[in-house]
């Protein structure tokens, strides 16, 4: 990925900070000043998982009513650090469309994730673009925030 971004220019970024489960939409509007050849999309974010310093005694409570109230389960703290650590994730995809035209939709959850395109070639959830110009309009769909304070960028390159 990094032979693809050399010499792109970026022409937007924009970082905010979800907080634990929120859930929804939030769109960004791009004003493409030229046409381009090449679209660069970037989105990372950080607390994706918990980690050990999350797991403490008043989480694994509030982890354990969950269980028993939504789910009718009763469950050890061994069982319950195991799906805080293997299952349970902050989950958050990105959507793409140029003068209303949708172009692409990334569901793979990585923390940092590419949507690109070129005439001949994008993203696997992408549709190669002949050329770019116009208004780009990125959504970010948030599904499910694991943790509060987590942070994210949002990058536009173009060549």
């Amino acid at each position: 990925m990094e032979k693809l971004l050399e010499n792109m220019k970026t022409v937007y970024q924009a970082e905010g900070i979800l907080q634990k489960n929120f859930v929804g939409q939030i769109s960004y509007t791009v004003c493409l000043e030229q046409k381009y050849e090449e679209l660069d999309i970037e989105f990372s974010y950080d607390k994706q998982r918990y980690t050990k310093e999350d797991i403490t005694p008043e989480l694994l409570e509030e982890l354990r009513s969950v269980c028993r109230e939504k789910y009718d389960l009763e469950l050890s703290d061994e069982e319950i650090e195991n799906l805080a650590y293997k299952i349970m994730k902050t989950e958050i995809h990105t959507l793409a469309s140029l003068n209303d035209t949708f172009i692409g939709c990334v569901h793979r959850q990585l923390p940092v994730r590419h949507m690109h395109f070129t005439p001949q070639w994008a993203t696997e959830g992408c549709i190669p673009q002949s050329s770019v110009e116009g208004v780009l309009k990125i959504t970010v769909l948030v599904f499910h925030v694991l943790l509060d304070q987590t942070h994210y960028t949002l990058k536009v390159s173009v060549r």
